[in-house]
């Protein structure tokens, strides 16, 4: 997620001196183990409601063209548009559209009792791809993410959960790479965290 860059009139991602980062003590033509890649999302919303209503559920059909996750622990995607299961009423939308274009379309569709609250402001996601994934989010605490490799069901899994010392959302993509839906606040401590976590086999901050 990028910002305002008042002294410059340009907009910059939450990580861009950290852009071209790398750290690593494995041989100079080892294969990269991790590359961090911040991703550029228009909006990220908290929505509200019950899944259960007819209403509701047409109407996000109809906005985001896609219906809402109703298992724990899973997400939803369509195209840019991604919506996650955070509880049995609550989701958090990721869209490629501005917050204001999405929120309007959702209270033109949606009636009754609902909330939809911006949270771009404050959030950012980062795409960890490589061989080193597993090896890094094993470190980063105790949920076991290898569950999810294992899984019969080919499900897009979600879960909010501890990360290092930090907190994410953290969702599975069918390329095997993994996103971290984060505080912009964390943004820097879990790109240095993912530095020194993925040293081993080479960790680059993407440019």
């Amino acid at each position: 997620m990028s910002e305002l860059d008042t002294n410059n009139s340009i907009m910059q991602s939450s990580l861009h001196y950290l852009k071209g980062q790398y750290s690593g003590t494995a041989p100079a033509n080892a294969e990269l183990g991790l590359t961090v890649t911040e991703a550029s999302h228009g909006c990220y919303l908290n929505l509200r409601g019950d899944a259960n209503n007819a209403d509701f559920a047409a109407g996000i059909q109809t906005v985001l063209g896609l219906s809402l996750p109703t298992v724990s622990g899973t997400y939803h995607s369509d195209g840019s548009t991604m919506a996650c299961w955070l509880g049995p009423d609550e989701w958090m939308l990721v869209s490629d559209q501005t917050a204001e274009t999405l929120q309007t379309a959702l209270r033109d569709a949606l009636t009754g009792h609902i909330s939809i609250v911006d949270v771009t402001g404050g959030q950012t996601q980062l795409n960890l791809r490589g061989s080193s994934v597993p090896l890094v989010l094993k470190k980063s605490g105790g949920y076991d993410f290898e569950a999810w490799s294992v899984d019969d069901a080919p499900t897009r899994r979600c879960v909010q959960t501890n990360f290092a010392k930090a907190t994410a959302l953290v969702s599975s993509n069918a390329d095997g790479s993994f996103d971290l839906t984060i505080r912009r606040s964390f943004a820097d401590y879990i790109a240095q965290w993912l530095l020194d976590a993925g040293k081993e086999h080479g960790c680059l901050i993407q440019g």
